[in-house]
This record gives structure tokens, C-alpha cells and sequence, in this order.
């Protein structure tokens, strides 16, 4: 069966809790490109072995890395982990001889908890080398990953905007509005700081509670909602809200038809950690018309800016919470809004595919395969 250029393949398949993937597959479908999800194989080789296995996959489009990469941290056996290395080296120039084009779509500087952080950069510059092409969100993410993995990237990394969730999601019905307000223990008067999704140490929540717990406002609230990702996150957090009932916990996964009364009822979302490159997280907040309180770090996403955030140095959440009582934040909401609506799939998809656009390059010269944004599509395609 002869490869098809137009058939990608996403990988991994990370879609569960997180319609990055699919709505970018939906978005590209109307660029003439089908797609399918897949799962690194547990073997030697997996990009390889699953190219072998997906006869039809044309081009092969990395989101995240860390499944493919875990194996290759956990020796700390130099030699073992040269070999690993080599293997990983092989794994990709294989793909280039079954002349499938391989991107790499970098989310992050490393993993989140990365077990070896050093050794982790070192096979992120090599894959940054390998690879035919990469897409970064923001400009000032690809100077960061230019300075922090010491490899020229310009010349085969796309820029490409993180869409928002303008019209993903549902409004928020005013009574199941005001119903969670009243299960949250809420008056319409308190002012809430919001941080809902996923909690882990590296999202650094831990430090969103001492900072709250410094402010001295009774109609202050601070509403966590999300799951814990181990059980002694979630006892900390309890323990905290035991001594300080301004602290509204609401532990276990968020459903997606309850994000938008959460959004609704906040005053302003934190959000202190900048460990990525992007944030779904802002998106989908300004998608909500929410101001943010970022760190100084979270400036490389190159949104919102000044209009739409608050933004703080290390050690300075506590002032930032209070800034946020004096802030113009229906200005900063409407700010936010403006720029999540500018901020399309469509418009996401159409770079990305313009770089999927020329499928020889790479296979008769060997160099990032990199089409111009004018070239010819293909008209057909499946999600």
C-alpha cells in the first residue's frame, strides 16, 4: 500500500481530556488531511515498528514526548544510555527511509516532572535536529528553545498560534450557575480566585494557597477544582482548607460540562506555574472573557499581555492576588475576549497543513520538509 501524504497520524493519542488534538484533526480535515490517532508501541523502535504497522500513514505528527522518551531516562548507566540514545537516532532516520516526514509539535522546555532534566535536553536537541520540521506557539517560545537546546530551529519551525475555545463549550445556564455557587458555599459579593484542571506539585498550587492565605479579605474566596494527581497533593490541600474555610476545594475530574460555571463564577483564574510553552489553560479562560494572574515565566506564551493579565515574579504571588482587587478587570476580560476570538482552528490548521504541503523535500534532499504557505493542497480528507 503506497503512503499517502494526505493521511497523518497523531501521536500520542492524548485526546481524552483534552480536545487539543481533536479539534486540531477536525480543523485539518478541511485542509484536505485525514487523521488518526495512535499510541507509542512498547518496543525498540516504536516510531519505526508503528510506521511498519500503519502502512497508509503518510506523515508522522509528534505532540508529546514523554511516553517515547520515559524508557530512555530511567539508566543511569552512561553507556546504556548512549545506546538508548543511538536507538533513538536510528528510530528517526528510519522513518526518513520509509519516506514518512516526521514534526514535532514542542509544548514544552521538558517534561513536567522529567526524572533527569540534563540528560532529558540533551534528547530533546537531538530529536530537535532529526525531526523534518517543528511547530512552536509562540515567537518567544522558539527563541527559549533556540537558547535552551542550542540548535538553530528558525528554518524549519513554523509559528503557530494556539487557538481558543471561543464556542467549544456551552455557556453556563444561569441556574446551574447558581446552583454550583450555592454547593460551592459562594455569595454573589465574594471576590474568587478560580485555578481548575489538573493538580500536580509542577502547577504549583501549593504556593497559590500559602499566597491566599496571606490575604486578610473576608469576601475573598479561593476555588479549587480539579483532580489530584497523587493522594498526598490532596491531603496537603485538605488540610490547608481545614485551616482557612476561605478555601473551597472540589477534588476529582472536572467534567466538561461544568467548566463553564466554574469560569462563570470566577473574578480572575490563577494559573502559577510556567513550565510550558503554552497554555490551553489561558485559552480557554480568555475564551471566558477571564482575566489571569500569570508568572513573569508565562510571558513566553506571548498571550494575553499586559491587557488581559496580571503578571508576577517568584515569590510574588501575594501582591499579584492583591493587585488583582484594584485591577480593571472588566477591562482586562474584554481585552482577553477580543484577542481569544482571534485566535481560530482554521487558522491553526491552515499553517500547520501549509508545512505538511510538500511531501518530496525531505525525502530527495534530506532537509526539513517545509512547503511554501501558497503550494498547491490536497481537496480530500477524513478525521
Amino acid at each position: 500500500m503506497a503512503r499517502d501524504r494526505r493521511s497523518v497520524l497523531f501521536l500520542p493519542a492524548w485526546c481524552e481530556a483534552n480536545p487539543y488534538q481533536p479539534l486540531l484533526a477536525k480543523a485539518l480535515a478541511d485542509e484536505g488531511y485525514g487523521v488518526d490517532f495512535a499510541d507509542y508501541p512498547k518496543a525498540r523502535l516504536p516510531l519505526f515498528r508503528l510506521l511498519c504497522s500503519r502502512r497508509d500513514a503518510g506523515v508522522l505528527h509528534i505532540h508529546w514526548i514523554a511516553p517515547w522518551i520515559r524508557p530512555l531516562l530511567w539508566s543511569a548507566n552512561p553507556l546504556k544510555r548512549l545506546i538508548k540514545l543511538l536507538l533513538l537516532i536510528l528510530d528517526l532516520r528510519l522513518c526518513r527511509l520509509l519516506g514518512v516526514p516526521v514534526y514535532w509539535t514542542i509544548h514544552n522546555l521538558v517534561s513536567h516532572e522529567s526524572a533527569d532534566p540534563r540528560w532529558e535536553l540533551r534528547l530533546r536537541r537531538q530529536i530537535a535536529r532529526l525531526v523534518d520540521g517543528c511547530f512552536v506557539h509562540s515567537q518567544s517560545a522558539l527563541a527559549l528553545l533556540e537558547r535552551e537546546y542550542g540548535v538553530t530551529l528558525a528554518g524549519k519551525t513554523r509559528v503557530v498560534p494556539h487557538a481558543s475555545y471561543v464556542g467549544q463549550y456551552p455557556a453556563a445556564p444561569p441556574d446551574a450557575v447558581t446552583t454550583m455557587r450555592h454547593d460551592l458555599g459562594l455569595e454573589a459579593s465574594d471576590f474568587v480566585y478560580l485555578f481548575v484542571g489538573a493538580i500536580r506539585r509542577y502547577k504549583g498550587v501549593e504556593e497559590l494557597v500559602e499566597a491566599f492565605r496571606t490575604l486578610p479579605d473576608d469576601d475573598a474566596r479561593l476555588v479549587i477544582a480539579g483532580a489530584a494527581f497523587t493522594p498526598d497533593i490532596e491531603d496537603w490541600l485538605r488540610a490547608a482548607s481545614a485551616e482557612d474555610p476561605r478555601i473551597v476545594l472540589r477534588i476529582g475530574y472536572v467534567p466538561d460540562e461544568d467548566l463553564p460555571s466554574y469560569l462563570s463564577l470566577a473574578s480572575v483564574v490563577v494559573l502559577p506555574y510556567a513550565r510550558t510553552l503554552a497554555s490551553g489553560s489561558a485559552l480557554l479562560a480568555m475564551s471566558f472573557a477571564k482575566p489571569l494572574i500569570l508568572p513573569e515565566a508565562a510571558r513566553v506564551f506571548d498571550v494575553p499581555g499586559d491587557d488581559g493579565a496580571l503578571y508576577f515574579e517568584p515569590g510574588q504571588l501575594p501582591e499579584a492576588l492583591r493587585r488583582a482587587r484594584r485591577a480593571d478587570l472588566v477591562r482586562m476580560a474584554a481585552a482577553n475576549r477580543a484577542e481569544a476570538e482571534a485566535r481560530t482552528w482554521p487558522a491553526m490548521a491552515a499553517i500547520t497543513a501549509s508545512a505538511y504541503g510538500t511531501p518530496d523535500v525531505s525525502a530527495k534532499t534530506g532537509q526539513p520538509g517545509f512547503g511554501h504557505p501558497g503550494g498547491p493542497r490536497p481537496q480530500s480528507g477524513r478525521v
